[in-house]
């Protein structure tokens, strides 16, 4: 077990030089509630070795709730087995194994992408106001790549390819029903153009850990966190899943992993399911493939690692394979689809809740109840106040399970400097027979957004970043047993700044005049982060800042058509904060060439 902390380094390195290369393990799901990586080589999560090159925050390995720092899946990955028709032994290919370090090519990670840089992880949403919308979406965050067991150079040691290509399809959506699991399907191809393969598995490797970074600290990712596991697997939902002793306090959640179906030669209830178990580092790369097929094709279930299994057995520190077969036969160039689900919930009747769901979303082909999609949105702002401005695009939205224009309402939402949650500003809804019956809101007279809806945000602080949404919601399908759905906060996200709009004729200002040792939007402990705001500027301007003595110390280009106010962290072109004093500004306005000038003191 402590060689997993030995490890820990050595392994963060090759995983960045290879995500700088051609591996990419920095995509993972924004949209729900699970944060899961998803890479371009067949492993799913991180192994929570991963880092944010900007922020060099940790990034997702399974989070959930996304946002709590709670992490539920060290490293999950695809694994094949077959029967080389040719020599008649077993030969298996392995996304992952239980090996510290994650190198996409090498012992135990055995599929490749292919060596060009641009060959990553591809984003597809069926969200109309999502940059990476496309009608060839089927969820709201779709993630693609494709990969194959063949063609690293060289081939990884011990590893005997059986030529497949795949193409790995995840899904995700933020709907209140369908938002707390993520759906991975594996399309499974038989490049080999000469040989069959038979008596075909599929599987599920998965470390299943719960773990919060907050409870852990410093210690998250040693050997500590992965000695509470608790594994169980209920035969009748195909999920095995997991959950902590009580140790971690913080991360209470249960999480999981459950086969959702197979399309291919055979159906799929000829098919048998396994669940099997081992102890970590039983199964590193250099596992004879024989032993892993037998562990595949094995249908004698290992028991749930429960707390009397420990109790009488000892601590296994388990790592599980769920599988699936045999499949006939996979003649070249056909193709198998193995599906599976990572599931979570906040106990274990929620995950189980989930996993019903998870399946209906399976087995409807994705074709789910959705709320209307939430409206673009954008904005204006004056002092103290915020414009909200959106189009009434969801209200002809149709639904793709019921085929209805089931539109309701509007609602508003915002989270100001002080807030950790968004807050409901506002609500409206149509006059009908369903809800409140408020109405919906009234029609901006702004040029360009007379066809918008309008709603003014009053008394909010000018200076203060704030971040605001606005959701739809339906009337809800009673016979789904499903209530009013509504679209997700973070599909319009933005943030405003309130203050004064541009000008061309008032007055420039500066607030705080006088600047005595702080302002309201300092940052505390930073020397750079003092600030001034000039207000009343021109879209395009430039301001220069003089001293008494007419010496130029600062100048600022302002380019903004929404906020005519700009701020200054009193340090100087010369990178020098600035003394107490009075200074002169200049404001030339680019537009119009009106020069405006003023002065302010500075009081430290």
């Amino acid at each position: 077990m402590n060689m997993r902390k030995l490890l820990a380094w050595a392994s963060l390195l090759g995983m960045l030089g290879l995500a700088s290369a051609v591996t990419d393990v920095y995509h993972y799901t924004t949209i729900g509630k699970v944060a899961l990586t998803v890479s371009n080589f067949g492993m799913l999560g991180n192994g929570f070795r991963v880092y944010d090159p900007h922020t060099f925050q940790p990034l997702p390995s399974m989070e959930y709730p996304k946002g709590s720092g709670n992490e539920h899946l060290y490293r999950a990955g695809l694994w094949v087995g077959a029967i080389d028709p040719m020599t008649g032994q077993p030969r298996v290919t392995t996304a992952v194994s239980d090996a510290t370090s994650a190198s996409a090519g090498t012992q135990g990670f055995e599929f490749s992408p292919t060596p060009e840089i641009g060959d990553t992880v591809i984003e597809r949403s069926s969200l109309i106001t999502s940059a990476y919308y496309t009608p060839e979406a089927v969820s709201e965050q779709d993630f693609l790549a494709t990969y194959y067991d063949y063609i690293a150079d060289p081939l990884p040691p011990n590893h005997q390819p059986l030529y497949l290509r795949v193409h790995q399809r995840s899904y995700a959506w933020s709907y209140s029903y369908a938002d707390d699991f993520v759906i991975v399907e594996f399309v499974i191809y038989n490049d080999n153009p000469e040989a069959e393969l038979s008596d075909v598995y599929l599987g599920m490797y998965a470390e299943l850990v719960s773990a919060s970074r907050d409870f852990w600290g410093d210690r998250f990712n040693s050997s500590d966190m992965f000695q509470f596991k608790r594994l169980y697997f209920d035969d009748s939902l195909r999920m095995v899943y997991e959950h902590n002793s009580g140790v971690d306090t913080l991360a209470t959640q249960w999480a999981g992993v459950k086969i959702l179906g197979v399309q291919g030669p055979v159906p799929m209830d000829s098919l048998q399911v396994n669940f099997h178990w081992w102890s970590w580092q039983d199964m590193v790369g250099s596992v004879e493939d024989d032993i892993r097929y037998a562990i595949m094709s094995d249908t004698v279930r290992d028991p749930d690692v429960d707390e009397a299994y420990v109790i009488e057995h000892g601590y296994p520190d388990p790592i599980s394979l769920v599988s699936i077969g045999p499949i006939p036969h996979l003649f070249p160039g056909d193709s198998v689809v193995f599906t599976v689900a990572f599931v979570a919930g906040e106990n274990e009747e929620h995950l189980k809740t989930n996993a019903f769901w998870a399946q209906k979303a399976y087995d409807s082909h994705y074709i789910l109840p959705a709320p209307p999609p939430s409206p673009r949105l954008t904005y204006r702002v004056r002092s103290n106040e915020v414009i909200l401005l959106f189009d009434n695009s969801p209200e002809s939205a149709i639904d793709p399970n019921t085929h209805k224009r089931d539109f309701e309402g509007y609602r508003i939402y915002r989270k100001g400097p002080q807030d950790t949650t968004f807050i409901l500003l506002a609500e409206f809804d149509r006059i009908d027979s369903i809800g409140y019956n408020r109405g919906l809101p009234p029609h901006s007279d702004i040029p360009g957004y007379e066809d918008w809806y309008e709603f003014v945000d009053r008394g909010v602080k000018n200076g203060f970043t704030y971040e605001y949404a606005v959701t739809s919601f339906d009337q809800g399908e009673p016979t789904l047993g499903l209530e009013s759905l509504e679209s997700a906060i973070g599909q319009n996200v933005i943030e405003v700044i309130p203050g004064t709009p541009p000008s061309h004729e008032k007055k420039v200002g500066v607030y705080p005049n006088p600047y005595r040792q702080s302002s309201v939007w300092d940052r505390p402990g930073d020397p750079r982060g003092r600030v001034i705001r000039f207000y009343n500027l021109p879209e395009d301007c430039i301001i220069y800042i003089f001293t008494l003595n007419g010496e130029l110390i600062k100048t600022l280009e302002h380019h903004d058509p929404i906020l005519g106010e700009e701020t200054w962290n009193l340090i100087t072109d010369r990178d020098q904060a600035v003394a107490s004093g009075m200074y002169y500004y200049v404001v030339k306005d680019l537009r119009t060439g009106k020069i405006q000038r003023g002065r302010f003191v500075i009081l430290k």
